[in-house]
């Protein structure tokens, strides 16, 4: 079968013929109909010293849906034909993480795609309890993308960001996972949604998408903007979707008293704290969100196919494998017109 190989410590990926999987006695084997890419994929074909692969090579792909067309011995609940999107992080289920409902950091979790196998080739297999039933009013498409480019956020601005109806949200970064930021808090009650990017397009998308003010991050009065947009003071809270120790400085300065500020954006930059009197006598909190839970992606295939989230105009490129490489470039050249790529397999 073809996949979309990169190799450890190299930069580029490359398709290449590689034999079907096996599926483990606990495990499934998936024909792929559609994989999401992100800048997580460009970032371990692209950036070596990254490290984000832990393999000496495997195949890219961490947002995978599909058809199951095999089953291991030990697999239950499901059948051959099933459609089914698969959560990329594999937990153990055991550790005192994953005891207490945050399996998202799974002390001995992986991530497929980046530790095992992914997504971006013919087939794969995945551990049957990381399936979610697809069910028909979803697309494949759509499908794909519910497994990590609209869960993470989710889980950064509900989970982990505690977001109320009628708060305020100020979102940095409306790219692949930002854009979906301000389309759930829209669905969701925020009172008032600010978004912030550097890229013209990516502003006005988001105001397609609902946001109500949209404000370029290079403006030197972006401080002033923001709370001018919000009568006078900071928002309840600001999340950061985008790698950017600037960006991260930023949304605390938006943050008025008793709000929070999520980052999932990674960066390998030191952060830059203010004084520790602007966390104590304002109150913030600053929480890290990097995942999401099986259930989440669950909940959002649910509210997708009852017609209360809408994501089909979220992917922007469709692709088919044998254009894999250049579905990556496509990512790498950040044009304003491309928002979520998915490659798309041809079925036999």
């Amino acid at each position: 079968m073809k996949a979309l190989r990169v190799t450890r410590g190299e930069a580029g990926a490359h398709l290449a013929e590689v034999p079907v999987p096996v599926p483990q006695d606990d495990e499934v084997l998936i024909q792929v109909t559609a994989a999401g890419l992100c800048g997580t994929d460009v970032q371990a074909a692209f950036r070596p010293e990254a490290r984000l692969i832990t393999r000496p090579e495997l195949t890219l792909g961490h947002e995978p849906a599909g058809r199951i067309v095999a089953l291991g011995r030990a697999v239950r609940g499901w059948a051959t034909g099933d459609r089914v999107a698969v959560s990329s992080i594999v937990i153990c289920g055991r550790c005192h993480l994953c005891s207490q409902g945050m399996s998202e950091i799974c002390a001995r979790g992986s991530i497929i795609g980046l530790n095992h196998d992914g997504a971006v080739a013919e087939y794969m297999t995945a551990p049957a309890v990381n399936l979610v039933r697809l069910p028909d009013a979803v697309t494949d498409e759509v499908g794909a993308i519910l497994t990590d480019a609209i869960p993470t956020p989710f889980h950064a601005l509900y989970q982990r960001g505690r977001l109320q109806p009628g708060e305020t949200v100020a979102v940095f970064g409306v790219g692949g996972l930002g854009q979906h930021a301000v389309q759930l808090a829209k669905a969701f009650g925020a009172a008032r949604i600010i978004a912030v990017d550097i890229r013209a397009e990516q502003l006005e998308h988001a105001l397609s998408l609902g946001a109500d003010h949209a404000f370029r991050a290079d403006d030197e009065k972006l401080g002033d903007l923001i709370r001018e947009a919000n009568g006078g003071r900071g928002v309840d809270l600001a999340g950061v979707f985008v790698g950017s120790s600037a960006a991260i400085a930023a949304a605390f300065r938006s943050v008025g008293k008793g709000g929070r500020m999520v980052v999932v954006g990674l960066t390998d930059d030191n952060l830059v704290l203010p004084p520790s009197a602007a966390l104590a006598r304002r109150e913030i909190s600053i929480i890290g969100s990097g995942g999401f839970r099986l259930d989440t992606i669950e909940q959002l295939v649910a509210l997708v196919a009852a017609g209360r989230l809408d994501f089909s105009r979220s992917v922007s490129n469709v692709l088919e494998l044998d254009e894999a490489e250049s579905a990556l470039d496509l990512l790498r050249g950040h044009h304003g017109s491309v928002r979520r790529v998915v490659v798309a397999p041809k079925g036999e």
